[in-house]
């Protein structure tokens, strides 16, 4: 059992220095984004249980109070060091956005997924890392960056880093863009005809909206 405890003490370990590396190799193993999002932290809580387990069975400790408190320690302390290093965000699970009833916002009939935007936008410029992922899970989807400005070089920044991955453009109609959006960029808006459907600000795009668009595109 001491085996086992040091054991699973090294996989904990490994597993909270490699958290985000973990985390990407599931996503390109084909894993679900709400899964590898979660198998992380179920690895660091079944490491706890097992910890606990090994401790008890291969070091005899006769007081029970130690005994427990050290068992405490070890149950609570690898999922409380990940979520620390790694906290979970309200929107990180989020999949509940918005219905679009009505928009004047028309796009070409091919694209999937219209990503509203504003030039220098940090959460923006956060988002090509995730929309590069989804594309390379996804090569059929077609996504369009939507930019509301109405100069080209305002693009420049943004087109770089999406270097032809998907799509870029500034928004046609600027107004009706912002109020999609609803003043909250970027916003991901999933299309229908070039119409749109349904629409999730950047905190509730998270790991459940992104399974619920990819399972729409099979």
């Amino acid at each position: 059992m001491k085996i086992l405890f040091s054991l699973v003490l090294i996989i904990c370990g490994i597993t909270l220095f490699t958290f985000k590396s973990f985390e990407s190799s599931l996503l390109n193993s084909g894993f679900s984004w709400t899964m590898s999002k979660l198998l992380p932290y179920l690895t660091l809580a079944i490491g706890g249980i097992l910890l606990v387990y090994s401790f008890i069975k291969g070091f005899k400790i006769k007081s029970r109070i130690v005994k427990f408190v050290v068992g405490l320690v070890l149950f609570a302390t690898p999922f409380a060091v990940g979520f620390v290093l790694h906290p979970i965000y309200q929107g990180d699970f989020s999949s509940e956005g918005t219905e679009v009833k009505e928009s004047t916002v028309k796009v070409d009939e091919k694209y999937d997924l219209l990503i509203v935007t504003i030039p220098n936008c940090p959460y923006c410029l956060e988002s090509i890392t995730r929309l590069k992922l989804i594309k390379k899970r996804n090569p059929n989807i077609k996504m369009l960056f939507s930019v509301c400005a109405e100069e080209e070089q305002r693009l420049s920044l943004y087109r770089e880093l999406i270097a032809g991955d998907f799509d870029i453009a500034l928004a046609k109609d600027i107004e009706a863009s912002v109020k999609l959006a609803e003043g909250h960029f970027p916003a991901f808006v999933k299309l229908k005809k070039g119409l749109p459907t349904y629409k999730w600000s950047n905190d509730q795009f998270g790991a459940g909206a992104i399974d619920e668009l990819e399972g729409d595109l099979k």
